[in-house]
């Protein structure tokens, strides 16, 4: 009978216990563990000697209690060790957490050409702090702020690796027996700082974002935004006396807030815009893909066009007198008359397959979250016929990041393939080992290889002879598109440009937006001229 007495009190205490450990709360599992030593200390009591007497009797009853404490302490450590070691650890209010994160040696980032965009100080006393030695690239990789706002972009997708949280094994290993600090892995990028200073020279004070791309790799070259932030104004530095330090790092990221320019949205994958007639290249796409239409196809254009009960205006005919236009000419010299009635040949099925196509209303897999383009937000935007012809001429509810519209001409020069693009290109161990390495994916089959050359013809045209003539480089072929997206009464429209060099053999794809800026073939398209010639000089030595 005590026997089984026995087995039941241990099965009551186990039981306790386990309801405690499972429940996950503090206050649960002191109270289950208190409730505990009643069946514990049952067990224990259970086997004092009855024949044991006078200070004999009272010392198992002493070595009793101090068993029953022994084993409650043990459970409590146990717990803290296993079941809730990490959340103890990573309590913000841990010290030895923000002593560790102080000295961890973080990985360093390098651009393409083994320029250091991101590096590390480290402290006579061991305290390391992060180095952003190119500002008009730090913003790329993010900030590292230790102990105050944490990461951002790149330093935080990839704060396993950077931290030595992930990488190799046995390097962790070996710091950890050795009470070493961590030593992150090394990221090298496809971003060459050199084209990301340029273009941050060439945007100005002008808001906006430029992003260029190999399109046969999917490599980003550059990712530039304006208005945007130093990284190293966020960093937080241990060898200054830390209140003061504290309060300069939240002083200087309040003042990127109240700015209000959105300087910490990284427009290039964030930030939504209607595209205008760059999207005019999804109409044709999809347009000359089906047989709805072909390049030489004639369209009336008077200069204006009814639809649905609205005029759509055309002011950019370079011939008043001339009312029929191909398709190529329509594209050449941005005529939303003409791409408009190509969109209704369309449909609205094969202008929502198009669209789709080229990862508009999808998730673009990339180093860094991408907000997702979209065609529109009315359900039933596509089935008016206003809202079709608007749509195709790159109005209506369309928006989409410049990276979106970077892609649309990249899968036209990748023979109507795009290219997944990525940021990252491989990642190193301290000691050289590599333990991830990116290279070049294609995500789609957008369009058939002869319809990416017809389309490739039409933008070299429209370079040579249309609206992207300020685009022209001497000696390459260019093929590009210029885009000028209405916004409205009393604002100016936003300019874009994208295209790729050489038509022919194309090593640079890329999109440039100036937020309100004007015409993109008198704003946009010169940018565009300028970077993507210096890409091509310095490639070509």
């Amino acid at each position: 009978m005590k026997a089984f007495l026995r087995l039941m009190a241990f099965a009551c205490a186990v039981a306790l216990l386990v309801y405690g450990i499972l429940s996950g709360r503090d206050t649960v599992w002191l109270m289950t563990l208190y409730a505990a030593t009643v069946p514990v200390g049952y067990i224990l009591f259970s086997m004092v000697p009855r024949e044991t007497i006078g200070w004999r009797r009272n010392t198992w009853k002493i070595a009793a209690v101090l068993v029953i404490g022994f084993i409650m302490l043990s459970m409590q450590v146990l717990r803290t060790q296993f079941i809730i070691a990490s959340d103890v650890t990573d309590h913000p209010n841990n010290p030895r957490k923000a002593t560790q994160e102080l000295r961890t040696q973080r990985g360093r980032v390098f651009d393409r050409n083994g320029t250091e965009i991101a590096g590390r100080r480290i402290s006579p006393d061991g305290y390391v702090t992060r180095t952003y030695p190119e500002p008009a690239s730090s913003y790329v990789v993010g900030y590292y702020s230790a102990t105050i706002y944490g990461a951002d972009r790149l330093e935080e997708q990839y704060n396993d690796y950077l931290s030595g949280e992930r990488g190799d094994p046995l390097e962790r290993t070996r710091g950890n027996v050795l009470h070493r600090p961590l030593r992150g892995n090394d990221l090298f990028l496809t971003l060459d700082a050199r084209l990301q200073q340029l273009g941050q020279e060439l945007l100005g004070d002008r808001k906006g974002s430029i992003v260029a791309m190999n399109p046969r790799t999917g490599e980003i070259l550059a990712m530039v935004n304006n208005p945007t932030y130093n990284s190293a104004d966020l960093v937080f530095d241990p060898s200054q006396p830390n209140r003061e330090e504290v309060a300069r790092v939240r002083k200087a990221y309040d003042a990127l807030i109240k700015a209000g320019d959105a300087r910490l949205v990284n427009r290039a994958i964030q930030g939504l815009y209607q595209p205008g007639s760059t999207f005019k290249t999804v109409t044709a796409a999809g347009a000359l893909d089906t047989g709805s239409a072909t390049s030489d196809r004639e369209y009336r254009d008077t200069g204006v066009l009814a639809v649905g009960g609205f005029v759509i205006r055309d002011p950019n005919r370079p011939d008043e007198n001339k009312v029929q236009w191909t398709l190529s000419e329509g594209y050449m010299y941005s005529l939303n008359a003409v791409f408009a009635q190509v969109g209704l040949d369309l449909k609205s099925a094969g202008m929502r397959e198009y669209a789709r196509r080229f990862y508009f209303e999808r998730e673009i897999p990339f180093d860094l979250p991408v907000t997702p383009s979209q065609v529109f937000t009315n359900p039933n935007f596509l089935s008016d016929q206003l809202g079709l012809a608007s749509t195709a001429i790159g109005q209506g509810q369309l928006l989409a990041t410049p990276l979106q519209v970077l892609l649309t001409s990249a899968a036209i020069a990748n023979d109507g393939v795009m290219p997944r693009p990525y940021l990252v290109a491989n990642i190193k161990t301290p000691g050289g080992r590599t333990v991830l390495d990116q290279g070049p994916e294609q995500l789609e089959a957008v369009v058939k290889p002869e319809v990416a050359t017809q389309i490739t013809e039409i933008m070299q045209k429209t370079v040579d002879q249309g609206s992207g003539r300020q685009a022209q480089i001497a000696g390459v072929p260019v093929a590009g598109k210029t885009g000028t997206a209405q916004l409205g009464e009393n604002q100016e429209p936003h300019a874009w440009f994208t295209g790729f060099a050489p038509a022919d053999d194309p090593q640079i794809a890329i999109a440039v937006l100036v937020e309100n800026g004007g015409q993109g073939s008198e704003v946009a398209a010169p940018i565009a001229r300028e970077l993507v010639e210096a890409h091509l000089r310095r490639t070509q030595r």
